[in-house]
């Protein structure tokens, strides 16, 4: 172990190639990008190619395309609105969207980024890191059009459970009321009473299977939401 820390002191590696040979595993870059108008970059790593399929010299000060260029149009609104957030509260970012690469088909992407300040306070550089998550993004509007679809079906049943709710409330009052009716009778309303006490027994056993359906919906709803979630 000796050996290893002497020889990593003697020999230390290259940051700037440790960031190329870590972002050269996977489908992703780091970037840095001053604060101006056009967000011009001033360092992107080579394996931008491999994600969006133009080399870093395109982006390098902006020289033939910019970063914000590759964002889908309905994301832009929503990616500056978090990362002006961020920065005014002087806090990291993290956000999924969508850009275009040159083979035309949109891939979703996760950026990790933050500003940089002077010690002065002012905002000079933001940087991060953007990493393809298709798959994942994919699995998540996935499950979150399961839950749409769930909650569209489940409704009509609450709504059923509901109507019926009300009308075993309606039994139980006129179960009660025969009953009331059936002990002024005497004698005579001794039948009513059985009818009475059967109409109660079948209101109940109803109310508490219709709650147990309602209870169950609403679990399996939860369920569903939290697996999209998480």
């Amino acid at each position: 172990m000796r050996e290893i820390t002497r020889k990593a002191d003697v020999e230390p590696r290259n940051e700037l190639g440790i960031m190329h040979s870590i972002t050269g595993k996977m489908r992703g870059f780091l970037y840095r990008q001053l604060n101006d108008t056009n967000y011009t970059v001033v360092y992107a790593t080579p394996s931008i190619e491999t994600l969006t399929g133009y080399p870093a010299s395109d982006f390098v000060n902006n020289a033939v395309r910019t970063l914000p260029s590759l964002t889908e149009a309905e994301d832009e609104t929503y990616v500056v609105g978090v990362v002006q957030k961020a920065l005014a509260r002087r806090e990291p970012w993290t956000i999924d969207y969508r850009i275009r690469p040159a083979g035309g088909e949109a891939i979703w992407v996760r950026e990790v980024g933050g500003g940089v300040f002077s010690e002065t306070g002012e905002l000079q550089f933001l940087e991060g890191l953007v990493i393809e998550v298709q798959g994942e993004r994919a699995a998540q509007l996935a499950s979150q059009s399961r839950l749409a679809s769930m909650t569209a079906a489940t409704n009509p049943i609450l709504a059923d459970v509901d109507e019926i709710l009300k009308t075993i409330r309606t039994l139980s009052i006129l179960s009660f009321n025969a009953r009331v009716e059936a002990a002024r009778a005497g004698e005579a309303g001794r039948g009513f009473t059985v009818v009475a006490s059967e109409m109660k027994r079948l209101a109940d056993d109803t109310d508490k299977l219709a709650k147990q359906i309602s209870a169950r919906v609403k679990v399996a709803r939860q369920v569903l939401a939290g697996s999209v979630t998480t």
